[in-house]
């Protein structure tokens, strides 16, 4: 339990350093959060959660991380990428990396989220696959198989615009391995 806690304290970190650096290219303050999300039974008998810092977790655990950003540059940016990396001690949750609805001029406009099975390197929207190479009959045989979610490394929202002070805020859920 300790190396958990000692480990997400650690990723927290480096994250967040990770976030300074970017933020002293691009003007964009950010802000990774994580959670620890509870669920409990009110007194009408309906589940219900929580939200609670996640400085202890245990396998099974289901954790939330929230990235806020904020344009702080006074002026209009293009392509701005909120990318939330996936904790090799944890796996993504299938379908909680919702799209991010934003106010550009007068129009409201839907980013969805890319995925990343290599690291970062590339992105796409599921479902993604990858090529495996697989002996039949003594050859060698490269085959394309689906990406399982739980193989997710990262996933990101890229915002066309963004404006002077606007905030967004996006995020999703893994669970400790």
């Amino acid at each position: 339990m300790r190396e958990r806690s000692f480990v997400f304290r650690f990723l927290a970190v480096a994250v967040l350093v990770f976030s300074l650096l970017a933020v002293a290219k691009t003007q964009v303050r950010l802000e990774l959060s994580s959670y620890k999300v509870t669920t409990y039974t009110d007194e009408q008998g309906h589940k219900l959660e929580r939200l609670e810092p996640a400085l202890k977790v245990s396998p099974g655990d289901v954790l939330e991380w929230r990235l806020r950003a904020v344009n702080t540059s006074g002026q209009r940016l293009k392509n701005v990428a909120l990318v939330i990396p996936i904790p090799p001690q944890t796996y993504y949750l299938e379908g909680t990396a919702a799209p991010l609805k934003i106010k550009q001029g007068k129009q409201e406009v839907v980013v969805l989220p890319e995925f990343s099975y290599d690291g970062g390197k590339h992105y796409g929207r599921p479902p993604l696959y990858k090529e495996v190479t697989v002996e039949e009959n003594g050859k060698k045989v490269v085959k394309k198989v689906q990406v399982a979610p739980e193989e997710y490394t990262h996933v990101r929202w890229v915002l066309s615009e963004m404006d002077p002070e606007q905030a967004v805020e996006v995020f999703l859920r893994t669970k400790v391995r």
